[in-house]
């Protein structure tokens, strides 16, 4: 797992520095992200033991979008996600009482999502993810999608609001994995 995480954050790295690179600066977008909403949680539960009820969930992180051409962009970063879920155990004949606390799911994203430009303002975005979960140590793809709208506050400053599904660290072989759903806003600056 560790090999697998040394060799995509080498390839971030490599991505990041390769696109910054590139002469024409007007190509290259820097912003801060943040993003909130709903999660929900799979394979979490088993007969006879206790039960998951995700919560709300936040994220933050740093965003970079790069200009392929005047309809695409492409778009990655790094994102740290937190997921609060509920925990809930008991209420058997054999353990009547009822106890609920609070779990949480961290995780670090690098997505790899292809941002389409429909109008000036109107934009689609998505495409695969790569997460890291911290509590289990696992490594896992995901993917994420959703629709935006670009405001431009200045020349090179625009905000980016886009309501967005994104699974995290999806294990499909073992059903298990967070989704969110929610809205994202990124703040970007082009030089």
């Amino acid at each position: 797992m560790m090999k697998t995480l040394n060799l995509a954050s080498v390839v971030l790295f490599f991505l990041i520095t390769f696109f910054s690179l590139q002469t024409h600066a007007q190509k290259n977008n820097w912003g801060i992200s943040a993003e909130f909403g709903s999660s929900s949680v799979e394979g979490r539960d088993f007969i006879g033991g206790p039960s998951f009820h995700p919560r709300e969930y936040f994220a933050f992180g740093f965003t970079y979008i790069r200009a392929i051409s005047p309809k695409f962009d492409f778009e990655t970063g790094l994102t740290y996600s937190r997921t609060r879920i509920l925990e809930r155990g008991g209420g058997t004949p054999y353990f009547p009482d009822i106890i609920e606390f609070n779990i949480y799911e961290n995780m670090l994203t690098v997505p790899f999502y292809l941002k389409w430009n429909v109008s000036p303002r109107i934009f689609l975005n998505g495409g695969p993810n790569m997460s890291w979960n911290r509590g289990e140590n696992t490594y896992d793809a995901g993917y994420g999608f959703g629709i935006g709208y670009q405001w431009r506050i200045k020349e090179n400053k625009k905000l980016l609001i886009n309501p967005m599904y994104q699974a995290r660290g999806a294990r499909p072989q073992e059903g298990r994995g967070v989704q969110h759903l929610g809205l994202r806003l990124v703040f970007v600056v082009s030089p």
